[in-house]
């Protein structure tokens, strides 16, 4: 029997896109990383919370992957400190799961501070100590510094962060400025830090005629196609991207009839009631610049249907304030997209490489838009394809399972 390995994803379900959940990058990052881990043999068991009675609590993904629902207070979505609040209900369910089965795990792997959090406890609770890699995704103190500490973040959440560098075993950073983050600010022990690079599905994410993709989404054949795709938040830098459409178009007033920016993440049709606090801000932004008819919010999308978007689109752009790799970039550039992104990015080295790739000053609307205009009037651009077969989820897992092995 292959090794075992639990991943902690308390907040994150990786089902999330099957089971009608927002989709974000730790979503896809533990979804395609434990199918790889499992093609290599080992067994992979990935614990998050319940936030439905829909759907089923232990669900195989395949035979050797499995997704596990714990409580975690009410069954329903809720904020970062409710999630905080509730964790030792959580701690408790993963350890008696983790006892009945007879067979300890091998490794656990965190995914994001929370998710470390548990594992810390959960080593108090069990008869052995069982290794634990951590990947933070995101980290606190860079989220506040970026945002100027306007977060929804618990107050303890960097000084927890902190901790954990300390009582885990090992960590997995996405990027080398990840791991600059971690070790200069957090700490860190380089020793105890590897990076490894994401993947990306090149079997999905793949070049397709513009002509299909734009009527696959009913788009009109003749648009100049922008696209930024994520979560909205603060630090994603959406409101730039606003400004920098604004600054375009002013000094380029011929792309005003055919020029169309669509944020893949923000539902407006949802009665405003239920927006975040982000979302009603852009809004407002988007009114006050007059962009309502070039600037499109629409909700996040499966999986599947987010390569039509990309094959669209003339360029996609990542205008975030702070990420901590971008996969985003990975998923446009495999559909031969350019991408423009900021140089706060993980992505970003890897994007200087590639020929698709662009990059700009974080928080400068002026040099985003003179950024997109570059791409929009050089569209040959669109046409160059790019080897990214050092970017794959099985060459992602094979790097992880070198790191579990060690640990």
């Amino acid at each position: 029997m292959g090794k075992r390995v639990a991943f902690i994803t308390v907040h994150e379900c990786p089902l999330a896109s099957s089971e009608g959940k927002d989709r974000g990058g730790i979503n896809v990052y533990t979804y395609e990383l434990g199918r790889a881990l499992s093609r290599l043999g080992w067994h992979v068991d990935a614990f998050t919370r319940i936030q439905d009675d829909i759907y089923e609590r232990v669900v195989s993904v395949n035979e050797r992957f499995r997704v596990i629902h714990l409580p975690n207070g009410p069954h329903t979505p809720l904020g970062k400190q409710e999630i905080l609040n509730n964790l030792p209900e959580f701690t408790a369910a993963f350890v008696a799961f983790a006892e009945a089965e007879g067979r300890p795990y091998d490794l656990i792997h965190a995914h994001y501070y929370l998710s470390g959090l548990v594992a810390e406890a959960a080593n108090k609770a069990l008869p052995v100590h069982i290794p634990v890699v951590m990947t933070y995704h995101t980290m606190g103190l860079m989220k506040q510094l970026v945002s100027r500490g306007d977060t929804q973040d618990p107050a303890p959440r960097i000084s927890l962060e902190r901790r954990l560098t300390t009582s885990l075993d090992h960590f997995v950073s996405a990027s080398e400025t990840g791991k600059e983050y971690l070790t200069t600010l957090y700490d860190a022990d380089p020793g105890r830090v590897s990076v490894i690079p994401p993947g990306v599905d090149t079997d999905l994410f793949r070049p397709i005629g513009k002509a299909q993709a734009q009527a696959e989404i009913g788009m009109e054949p003749d648009t100049k196609s922008i696209l930024a795709v994520g979560r909205i938040d603060p630090v994603k830098g959406f409101d730039t991207l606003l400004a920098a459409i604004k600054i375009l178009l002013n000094k380029h007033p011929d792309l005003e009839d055919t020029l169309c920016l669509t944020i893949v993440g923000g539902d407006m049709d949802q009665d405003k009631s239920v927006w975040s606090k982000e979302l009603t801000r852009l809004e407002s932004l988007r009114r006050a610049l007059n962009l309502t008819t070039t600037v499109q919010f629409i909700p996040p999308q499966p999986q599947e249907r987010l390569p039509f978007y990309y094959n669209a689109a003339d360029v996609v752009v990542m205008p975030s304030h702070y990420e901590s790799f971008g996969m985003v970039a990975l998923e446009a550039v495999a559909c031969a997209t350019p991408v423009i992104a900021t140089d706060v990015t993980g992505i970003s080295q890897v994007l200087k490489g590639l020929p698709q790739g662009h990059i700009v000053s974080a928080n400068n609307p002026v040099a985003l838009a003179g950024e997109i205009y570059h791409v929009l009037s050089n569209p040959h651009e669109k046409k160059r394809t790019t080897d990214l077969s050092g970017f794959t989820w099985d060459s992602a897992a094979r790097h992880v399972a070198e790191v579990y092995n060690n640990v």
